[in-house]
């Protein structure tokens, strides 16, 4: 007996192949946003990767920032620094009262003769860590150091008190030789004596150089605190007469002597008594 499809039939058919095409599409449908939401959490797991490292080298870079910037400021005055990490480039300068300071140590070239290099390096550090403190507490900028030679200079930003300034770190310099010994200096050793020589007057500043920056003081104030210093006694202060000029009271001073300068002629020289 042969059983003809009903509309019924037909109807219930047509609604069981639906069903099973929609569940199909359900489930592509599924796998589909799973797909998704898997690519979703991998790209969200690279971005916050890519986010650390990204943080990190930022870090890092912050760090060689600042201590380059610590360098930079450890090498040159700070306005300097700063102009030349704002524009690239420094602008040479004149200052007419400026006051320049050498100190240089006694019998430098026999001992560095007879010290170990690494002894030497070492004294020298020691010495010039302490003078590095000694005028960064007076406002005094370090121009550089010349083999025993140290180098500073104030007045840059027309302090009328730089030259004051530069008196007691001069005192401080010649108290802490006085007594001080480095780590490295042999016991029976004597310690070390240095000399002073102090002068003011107009001066040109600068930035040396493109890979190797170098800030430095020119004029003939200081070829002049050089002859003084070379003219100064073992663990003594010699001034010139217009450091003198620019101090507010000079009754602690009296007349020590004169220099023959070049192109100056014979300097009056002064120490505190």
């Amino acid at each position: 007996m042969t059983h003809h499809p009903t509309p019924q039939n037909n109807e219930v058919l047509r609604l069981q192949r639906r069903l099973a095409r929609s569940d199909m599409r359900r489930a592509e449908l599924e796998h589909l946003i799973d797909t998704g939401q898997a690519f979703q959490r991998s790209v969200l797991a690279q971005v916050e990767k890519a986010k650390a490292e990204l943080q990190k080298l930022n870090e890092q870079l912050q760090q060689e920032q600042a201590r380059s910037d610590r360098l930079l400021r450890s090498i040159m005055p700070n306005s300097i620094a700063e102009e030349l990490k704002r524009h690239n480039g420094v602008t040479p300068r004149r200052c007419e009262n400026a006051t320049v300071m050498f100190a240089d140590f006694v019998g430098f070239t026999a001992k560095s003769e007879t010290l170990d290099p690494l002894v030497l390096l070492r004294i020298l550090d020691y010495y010039y860590s302490e003078f590095d403190r000694i005028t960064a507490r007076h406002s005094i900028e370090k121009v550089k150091t010349i083999g025993d030679a140290y180098m500073c200079v104030a007045g840059l930003n027309d302090d009328p008190a730089s030259t004051a300034h530069v008196i007691a770190a001069a005192q401080e310099f010649l108290g802490f030789v006085a007594q001080a010994r480095p780590p490295s200096l042999d016991p029976q050793a004597p310690l070390w004596q240095i000399r002073i020589g102090i002068n003011s007057g107009p001066v040109s500043t600068g930035v040396i150089g493109q890979e190797r920056l170098s800030f430095d003081v020119w004029g003939d104030t200081v070829n002049i605190a050089s002859r003084i210093v070379d003219a100064s006694a073992p663990n003594e202060i010699r001034l010139s007469r217009s450091s003198m000029d620019l101090l507010p009271d000079t009754s602690g001073f009296g007349s020590c002597g004169q220099v023959n300068a070049k192109g100056r002629g014979m300097i009056d020289l002064f120490c505190p008594t």
